[in-house]
């Protein structure tokens, strides 16, 4: 992959990072609830369930330089309708609503920059674990830029935040719109084919590491939503300190993860693959489990939430590579959009569990233990069946064009 397309895609990835980061925290500037952030926190993610497998689709169909540039404007014009929200002075229920809208954009917009990053790797990449390990270093390290740049620029006020994500939007589709590094994506074998949506849904249901992946990260990103959508809390009631310190949850998992993804390529040349993911996953459960302990003292929390996020780097590159080998390449962005979906439908479900129970004594352990159990359980089910049927091929996956 080119220098330049890594670099287009920290721009977006740093601007949907800035929103994350904000879009939270203005909510509950603005109410002071953990219910209500609970709230934005599913409406975030239900608006998901239903576009992403059309984004994968409209990738295949109609390829990445159109459907990153409608992404962009779209996110660009939402945040430009927040700013005018804010300037009539809302009340709670409609910041609430607003903020939940424009993230759920942003969330779907996110998926679209991944996809569409693995649709060049799979049609280009002459090493795909090099690549894929590029795509989650670009990814950990917008984690970074974005919060960071959101934390130092808050004083400027909310407004000014999302006016310059609105720019870096632009500026990415406008790179998109008019650049020649973007590959077309409509090789040979997927010009004429329209992969129905059941048919992507029985590949993965019929290729059962596939199915635990799916487990996996349905545990990961409950556990993950249940930090984003209630760290501010605890950071306002639990820890006594201000709120833009949220920033620092996604500024320590992202240097974390940067340093997870220098260093998975001297780990995976030395050490076999379902080790490296063996050692992840444990790390990854051992971190989790001691958060919920350190709730009340950030420096703990942080530190521990980062090594959270290393271990599922190493997770994510391990199951990402094994989907770009298993799935055909025309039918990839359809397949790896139908797998978000699966993925990430259970954070609506932990928004409105937390807007229904939020206020409830260690109601935020309880679920974060529940969200532990079920990663435990998609870890130990991958490793078994990648052990049983062995898909890791070192030699680089080549596009279906030969190149």
């Amino acid at each position: 992959m080119t220098r330049s397309l890594s670099l287009l895609l920290l721009l977006v990835l740093s601007a949907d990072a800035l929103l994350v980061f904000l879009l939270p925290v203005m909510v509950y500037a603005q109410t002071a609830s953990l219910a209500w952030s609970g709230l934005a926190y599913a409406m975030t993610w239900l608006p998901r369930i239903g576009v992403t497998p059309l984004v994968g689709r409209s990738i295949d169909r109609w390829g990445v330089r159109k459907v990153s540039v409608l992404s962009d404007v779209l996110k660009c014009a939402g945040c430009l309708c927040v700013v005018l929200m804010l300037s009539a002075a809302p009340d709670a229920l409609t910041v609430t609503l607003l903020g939940g809208l424009l993230s759920g954009l942003v969330a779907i917009g996110n998926a679209q920059s991944l996809i569409a990053y693995e649709k060049m790797i799979a049609l280009v990449s002459r090493d795909v674990d090099r690549d894929v390990n590029l795509l989650c270093r670009i990814d950990q390290l917008a984690m970074v830029t974005g919060p960071l740049c959101g934390f130092l620029c808050y004083a400027a006020g909310v407004e000014a935040l999302l006016l310059l994500a609105a720019v870096l939007y632009v500026s990415n589709a406008l790179c998109y719109a008019f650049s020649r590094v973007v590959p077309d994506n409509r090789c040979e074998a997927a010009c004429d084919v329209t992969v129905p949506g059941p048919g992507n849904l029985k590949l993965i249901l019929s290729t059962p590491v596939l199915v635990s992946s799916v487990v996996l990260a349905v545990g990961n990103n409950a556990f993950d939503g249940l930090v984003e959508a209630g760290a501010v809390s605890l950071i306002d009631r639990a820890m006594q300190l201000p709120i833009e310190y949220f920033a620092f949850v996604d500024v320590c998992a992202g240097i974390c993860g940067v340093a997870a993804t220098l260093l998975y390529p001297r780990l995976a040349a030395a050490v076999p693959a379902l080790r490296l993911f063996s050692a992840a996953a444990l790390l990854t459960v051992l971190a989790s489990a001691l958060m919920i302990l350190s709730q009340a003292y950030l420096p703990g929390f942080l530190v521990l939430y980062a090594l959270n996020i290393a271990g599922k780097v190493f997770m994510t590159n391990f199951c990402r590579g094994l989907r770009i080998r298993l799935v055909p390449v025309e039918r990839l962005a359809s397949v790896s959009s139908l797998m978000v979906l699966m993925n990430q439908a259970v954070l609506p479900v932990v928004g409105m569990t937390l807007y229904l129970l939020g206020e409830q004594a260690r109601s935020l352990s309880v679920l974060l233990l529940t969200a532990i159990a079920i990663s435990v359980l998609g870890a130990w089910k991958v490793r078994a069946q990648a052990c049983s049927r062995p898909v890791i091929d070192p030699s680089p996956c080549m596009p279906v064009d030969g190149r």
